[in-house]
C-alpha cells in the first residue's frame, strides 16, 4: 500500500490535521541524541569551569522549554499541555560523548513525538553553544526516536529492531579470507538470509579507481563523496571509521560477514591454511569454527584465551575443513536461527 501524508488537503495544500474526532489517550515519547565533543571541553563540562555556567543544568532548562514551544516552530505541530517534559544525560567520557535522552507525557488527542525531539535538539545546542569558544568542531548526531506509545499507531520502541548477526571470517594475511567469503555467499543467498560484508582492512586502502571523477574529486580536497544509481550507491568520507559505523550502514541486512577482525569478539570462524598458518593468530574468543587444510590440525588450550578448550554449549570447537563451505554455512544459519545479536 503507498504511504500517504495527512498534513495535505485534497487540493495539496498544507494544514494541520484535525484531530477533533480522536479520544483523549496517555501518550508518551523517548528522544534521544549525542553530541561528541573534544577532552577540554568534556574536562570543562564534567569539572563545572566552563566560562558560561552549568553547561548542563542550562542545556536541560532549554531543551524543557524546547518541548514546551514545539508547535511555535513546527508549521502543523498542535498546541498540547504536557504532564511531563525531562531531560535526563549519559556521559561516555573516553569516547567524548554526551547523550541527551529527553522523555514527554501527554494527555491528548496527539502525540508527543515532535516534542521530544525538539528537546533533545535544543539540548544539544544549548552545549554546542555553551562550549564552542573551546572547541566549534564538536558533532551533533544520532538524534532518533527511542520509544513512542499512545493512540492509534500503539508502541514503537526503536530497541526491538532486530540487528544483523556479525560473523568474523578471520585467519592470518594471505589465509583465503575473500575466497572463503565469496564460496559462501551464494549458498546464503540461497537460504534467503540477506547478507552483508564488511572489510576490515589493517592498512590505508584506496577506494576510488584513479582516473575516475570521484578520485580527482576526492584528491582535489573534498571531505565525502557519494556516488549512486538506481541500482547501488558509494559513500566515502575522509576520516576514519569504526567496526559499529560500518555496522550502522549495512544494518538492513539479517547477515554480516566480517572479513577479518581476529581479535575482536564477534563470533568468528578462523582461516588456518597450510603453508601459511600452523596455529590460531587470533584472541580465540567465540570460535564458531576452524576451517582448515591441514590434516589432523587441533585447536591448542593456550590459543583459546579465556574460553578454555570448549565452546559456551560444552562441545569442542569444530575443525571443518577449508572447502566445506557448506558446513561453514550451517554454523552460521544454525547461529543466525538462534536469534544471537550482532554486539559479543
Amino acid at each position: 500500500m503507498e504511504a500517504k501524508f495527512n498534513h495535505f488537503d485534497h487540493n495539496g495544500n498544507a494544514v494541520m490535521v484535525d484531530v477533533s474526532d480522536k479520544a483523549v489517550t496517555e501518550r508518551t515519547a523517548v528522544a534521544s541524541g549525542k553530541i561528541r565533543v573534544n577532552d577540554a571541553v568534556m574536562q570543562a563540562i564534567l569539572q563545572g569551569t566552563a566560562k558560561k555556567g552549568d553547561v548542563l543544568g542550562v542545556a536541560r532548562v532549554a531543551g524543557i522549554m524546547a518541548t514546551k514551544q514545539t508547535s511555535s516552530l513546527i508549521p502543523m505541530c498542535h498546541l498540547l499541555c504536557l504532564n511531563k517534559s525531562t531531560i535526563d544525560f549519559e556521559i561516555e567520557e573516553g569516547q567524548g560523548l554526551i547523550k541527551a535522552i529527553c522523555t514527554v507525557k501527554v494527555s491528548g488527542k496527539t502525540g508527543v513525538e515532535m516534542e521530544a525531539l525538539m528537546g533533545v535538539n535544543v539540548t544539544l545546542l544549548t552545549i554546542y553553544d555553551m562550549c564552542k569558544a573551546m572547541d566549534r568542531a564538536m558533532e551533533i548526531t544520532d538524534v532518533h526516536l527511542e520509544h513512542k506509545e499512545g493512540g492509534k499507531s500503539g508502541i514503537y520502541d526503536r530497541k526491538e529492531r532486530k540487528k544483523p548477526l556479525v560473523v568474523s571470517i578471520c585467519g592470518c594475511k594471505n589465509s583465503g579470507k575473500t575466497t572463503f567469503i565469496e564460496r559462501l555467499l551464494p549458498i546464503l543467498t540461497q537460504k534467503q538470509v540477506k547478507t552483508a560484508v564488511v572489510k576490515h582492512d589493517g592498512h590505508s586502502f584506496e577506494p576510488d579507481v584513479e582516473g575516475t571523477d570521484s578520485y580527482r574529486i576526492r584528491k582535489a580536497g573534498a571531505c565525502a563523496t557519494a556516488v549512486f544509481c538506481d541500482t547501488h550507491s558509494m559513500v566515502v568520507k575522509q576520516k576514519a571509521g569504526t567496526v559499529e559505523d560500518m555496522l550502522e550502514a549495512v544494518d538492513e541486512a539479517d547477515l554480516v560477514l566480517l572479513e577479518g577482525g581476529k581479535n575482536w569478539d564477534f563470533p568468528k570462524i578462523e582461516l588456518v591454511r597450510k603453508g601459511n598458518s600452523e596455529r590460531l593468530a587470533g584472541n580465540g574468543r567465540n570460535l564458531l569454527a576452524v576451517a582448515t587444510d591441514i590434516e589432523g590440525f587441533q585447536v591448542e588450550k593456550a590459543a583459546l584465551g579465556t574460553c578454555g578448550t570448549v565452546s559456551e554449549d560444552g562441545s569442542e570447537v569444530p575443525v571443518i575443513a577449508l572447502d566445506d563451505y557448506k558446513k561453514a554455512a550451517d554454523l552460521i544459519l544454525e547461529l543466525l536461527a538462534g536469534g544471537q545479536e550482532a554486539q559479543p
